[in-house]
């Protein structure tokens, strides 16, 4: 079984910041990305970043998350977005989308079917096409395995043997088409803000993550059955509200926490 590492190394520099400054994280090496999912007040967003300095951001969170969204992307010197990938066109996901296409330089975008939107010439859009992948560096793919009616996509990422699974679905329903596309996931990114079903029991044993992250949400309501599930099948909980903005950087065939708090569940 894969070795977990928790990284002792910015202790000492983190306890005055919930957030670390881009001087404090470890240059980030050849073979090497971090993935970063952040603390706002609602909604989702994550960033990932390669040692080329280069950014993709998937999904851009509420429209009312955009102040604290900007003061973290400021700290970390994050200028320019050539990627942008969207999951749910509900406002959660999307709130800021505009924003960032406006300001941040974006180059590409990654969008469900029946999301309509005018973009400009500059930007090249691509759709979301079940069980087509997409490779976004090197060595680093989206598959999206699974649709809502309502467009919602979710998706396993993949860098090396390290795996990510963005879970979009809250029912229990998908499952089983999953589970025939997915094993050995790393990290599973919970759908719904955690106040769905899924995942379910059978889902967790089939999968085996390590770690979980839930999103922040003001119109949500976790499902504290679903809470006792992953504890009970040792799998850590980061609640972003409670542990702040998590780092984790991918090697390829492993990754370690860089935060300031450990699992809070």
């Amino acid at each position: 079984m894969k070795i977990r590492l928790i990284s002792c190394l910015l202790l000492s520099i983190m306890i005055s910041s919930p957030l670390l400054a881009k001087t404090d994280i470890p240059k980030l090496n050849i073979d090497e990305l971090d993935i970063i999912f952040f603390k706002v007040p609602h909604g989702e967003a994550s960033l990932l970043t390669n040692y080329k300095g280069q950014h993709i951001l998937v999904n851009t969170a509420s429209k009312r998350s955009q102040k604290k969204l900007y003061q973290q992307l400021s700290k970390l010197q994050v200028d320019k977005i050539e990627t942008i990938v969207i999951t749910n066109q509900s406002e959660e996901y999307t709130g800021n989308l505009l924003y960032f296409l406006e300001h941040y330089q974006v180059e590409k975008v990654i969008i469900p079917s029946n999301m309509n939107i005018d973009f400009s010439d500059d930007v090249d859009v691509q759709t979301w096409t079940l069980n087509e992948e997409f490779t976004l560096w090197k060595d680093l793919n989206i598959k999206p395995l699974d649709q809502t009616k309502d467009g919602d996509i979710s998706f396993l990422m993949r860098y090396g043997k390290e795996s990510i699974l963005f879970l979009n679905d809250k029912e229990t329903t998908i499952e089983q088409k999953l589970i025939q596309q997915t094993v050995d996931v790393d990290i599973l990114k919970v759908a719904a803000f955690g106040s769905g079903h899924s995942p379910s029991q059978n889902f967790l044993e089939h999968i085996d993550p390590y770690m979980s992250i839930i999103f922040p949400s003001q119109t949500h309501k976790i499902n504290d059955s679903l809470i006792e599930r992953l504890n009970a099948t040792w799998i850590d909980v980061y609640f972003l509200k409670q542990s702040g903005t998590v780092f984790v950087r991918l090697y390829k065939d492993d990754y370690e926490i860089l935060t300031e708090n450990s699992s809070v569940s």
